[in-house]
């Protein structure tokens, strides 16, 4: 478990937060969510919120005051009490891939099988550097489909000390894991001190399925906890612009994590972001992009103004072989994970094979290559050589309806840049506040500016 001391990188404003709480404010109450399961939509019709079918519109404000019941710190613990971990303020927990459904040994891409899974949770078990073996590193097919899950949460309990990630697809499922969790820790302790954290995915936009949500009511239920995370890929499950993507997910995050608190006060949670967008070109996703990289930074702000943990980053890449593509798409991915302040970093070792997409790409028996469980198509985002000369990007106070006005990969590089002075925030929104990054790069003459201040952000990358 790392101690995160770097300064947290402020990117939004005041008058931005208070733009962002009117797009989600707005996106609970007059179009509301679907939630696909009738247990859930009772909790909701009993705390007063209107239910429409499987559509819950919500006060704002109801939303906030559930909200305010979630722990911003809390202890997960492991077999081992020396492993336990700590998941908030300054406290950066890293774990393994998830749902992989391939693996490759040198040459050969093949179904993942339960020997690798195995072989996984002890590579993961053996790394200091990680904190989790994770849940479902790889799914296994050589095991039946009704009782896998058994099969995995017994690995992930016998073959590593660690905390691990419970399962998630269904219910019986999510009952299945905290009985064999008080197997090992007994119930008493479950109920002190959790020992299971699980990642709840919505299905974006603006719904949430019904596996999802009987095994976020079981674990709720358990006082173990979650990880409430909206799955947005910009131009495909949410809107282009980064910051309507931004309004989309505070609204879908939010509301999960008022339903678990609605069923049980106090109940740990974590506010979770899987956000990159799609290449308008391929379809496919796009990780390591400069707008993935200022989600990052603007959900761990908005994570921190809520008081909450944060999930979110990682190794990813959209590269299909381990190259220079898969170096710098992690690189730029991770780096944004420090300075957003990222509690709980899934995917962290990360790889891929050629071929194939993130959807199927593979976790090595025989080394770190791990994947990504992402639902797209097999193109990959194609290279390109930008050119060095100057690029400017502007938004405006209308951030939940207008884009930025181009696309920089410069604009990344100045906002992870290795020297980070944290600008002031303005309660009124008028800070003039300039804060200059520096770096000297391979290339000599190169200078990242990046100025702040309000109404708009400008990014600019000029030659000497």
């Amino acid at each position: 478990m790392l101690i995160n001391e770097m300064p947290r990188y402020e990117i939004l404003d005041e008058a931005a937060i208070q733009e962002l709480e009117r797009g989600w404010r707005r996106i609970v109450s007059e179009l509301g969510i679907e939630f696909l399961y009738p247990e859930a939509l009772e909790y909701f019709e009993k705390a007063g919120q209107k239910v429409e079918g499987e559509l819950v519109k919500f006060d704002p404000d109801w939303i906030l005051e559930q909200v305010a019941k979630a722990p911003s710190e809390f202890t997960l613990q492991a077999r081992n009490p020396e492993r336990n971990v700590q998941i908030g303020g300054k406290h950066m927990v890293f774990s393994t891939v998830y749902g992989c459904p391939f693996v490759r040994e040198g040459a050969e891409r093949r179904n993942a099988s339960y020997q690798d899974f195995e072989n996984l949770v002890k590579l993961a078990q053996s790394f200091p550097e990680l904190d989790s073996p994770g849940g479902t590193i790889c799914e296994p097919d050589d095991k039946p489909l009704d009782s896998r899950h058994l099969d995995m949460v017994y690995a992930l309990m016998t073959l590593s000390d660690k905390p691990f990630m419970g399962s998630v697809t269904s219910g019986p499922n999510a009952r299945d894991t905290i009985a064999m969790a008080e197997l090992v820790f007994g119930k008493e302790s479950l109920e002190q001190t959790p020992a299971i954290i699980s990642l709840i995915n919505v299905n974006s936009p603006l719904r949430y399925d019904d596996r999802m949500l009987s095994a976020l009511l079981e674990y709720a239920k358990a006082g173990q906890a979650t990880i409430i995370t909206p799955f947005l890929l910009m131009g495909a499950m949410s809107p282009v612009s980064v910051v309507s993507t931004l309004a989309q997910q505070v609204g879908e995050a939010l509301a999960g994590i008022a339903l678990v608190q609605t069923i049980r006060p106090g109940c740990p949670v974590v506010f979770g972001s899987f956000l990159s967008n799609t290449d308008m070109q391929s379809g496919s996703p796009s990780f390591g992009t400069p707008e993935s990289a200022v989600g990052l930074l603007c959900t761990g702000q908005i994570a921190r103004h809520y008081n909450l943990p944060f999930r979110g980053g990682g190794a990813l890449t959209s590269s299909q072989v381990v190259d220079a593509q898969a170096a710098y798409e992690a690189m730029m991915t991770l780096w944004p994970t420090f300075l957003a302040g990222t509690n709980f970093v899934m995917h962290s070792p990360a790889g891929s094979s050629p071929g194939s997409s993130p959807a199927t790409r593979s976790s090595s028996p025989t080394s770190r290559g791990c994947g990504c469980s992402t639902r797209c198509s097999s193109r990959s985002r194609s290279t390109r050589r930008r050119s060095p000369t100057r690029r400017t990007r502007r938004w405006g106070r209308g951030a939940t309806s207008s884009a930025p006005s181009t696309r920089s990969s410069d604009s990344a590089s100045a906002s992870t840049g290795r020297s980070c002075r944290r600008p002031r925030i303005s309660s009124a929104g008028t800070g003039s506040e300039r804060v200059t990054l520096r770096h000297a790069p391979a290339r000599s003459g190169t200078r990242h500016s990046t100025s702040m201040s309000s109404p708009r952000w400008t990014t600019a990358c000029r030659r000497s």
